[in-house]
């Protein structure tokens, strides 16, 4: 049978030493290339470009959609000033995260969002996020375990009609944590699906939306060590080849 091909939104890294000082390179973790793989995909990394013919012909040969961590957003695209306490933001990454998922929720192939997805996921659908986890006052648990990425940290509570307690067979997951940004007001089309204890959201899906789930932790870096993981990406692979056909 032939695998699906899945789309990994791409990022940046700019050398800061050595012969090739300024060299900008096109990347994801690997962690997200070996998720895939494992789970009977093909990954394709998609180099950032603001070029939306590019993006439209990228993703009409894709069969599902990974949008993957980084940089805070940029407040200006959810109608706020910058607060103490966002961290670095690159506008171009949103807008071409944005093209993105306009392009595959058009062509309606599978997307499964993390992290910063997850957040861009909300934006795009008129959401908010909290600049900073200062800003819930709801928020008492440490949301940046700072220590190793693969570690289950803190208790996600899953709606049991969720896409995703029904992939992992489960309505209670241990995640890791790596995010200081946060959903605040739900985006239209969307619904919460996963919840820490506190109150953050942890997980979304689309109310409409053929297959549409979104995570703030990160499954992709638990993938070696949790079934759970494991079961969320074999889900999505699974429509992606249903999609493919």
């Amino acid at each position: 049978m032939k695998r699906p091909f899945i789309g990994i939104s791409g990022s940046q890294l700019r050398d800061d030493h050595g012969s090739f000082v300024e060299l900008q390179r096109s990347y994801v973790n690997q962690d997200y290339v070996r998720s895939i793989e494992s789970q009977g995909g093909v990954p394709v990394i998609i180099p950032l470009t603001l070029d939306e013919e590019v993006i439209v012909e990228t993703i009409s040969r894709l069969d599902g959609l990974l949008l993957s961590g980084g940089h805070d957003i940029f407040p200006l695209n959810y109608g706020e000033e910058p607060l103490q306490g966002l961290e670095e933001v690159w506008p171009e990454r949103d807008q071409f995260d944005f093209m993105l998922l306009k392009a595959a929720m058009e062509k309606e192939i599978p997307i499964l969002a993390i992290c910063r997805g997850h957040q861009i996921v909300n934006v795009y659908m008129g959401g908010t996020l909290y600049q900073d986890l200062k800003y819930d006052t709801n928020c008492t648990l440490k949301h940046v375990q700072n220590q190793t990425p693969s570690m289950a940290f803190h208790t996600v509570d899953i709606e049991a009609d969720s896409k995703l307690a029904q992939l992992i067979g489960n309505t209670r997951w241990v995640t890791n944590s790596h995010h200081h940004q946060m959903v605040h007001r739900v985006g239209e089309g969307l619904k919460v699906t996963a919840v820490a204890k506190d109150g953050v959201v942890e997980g979304l899906e689309g109310t409409e939306y053929p297959w549409l789930v979104t995570c703030q932790f990160h499954p992709e870096m638990m993938i070696n060590r949790s079934s759970e993981a494991k079961l969320l990406f074999k889900g999505f692979i699974e429509a992606a080849s249903t999609v493919m056909g």
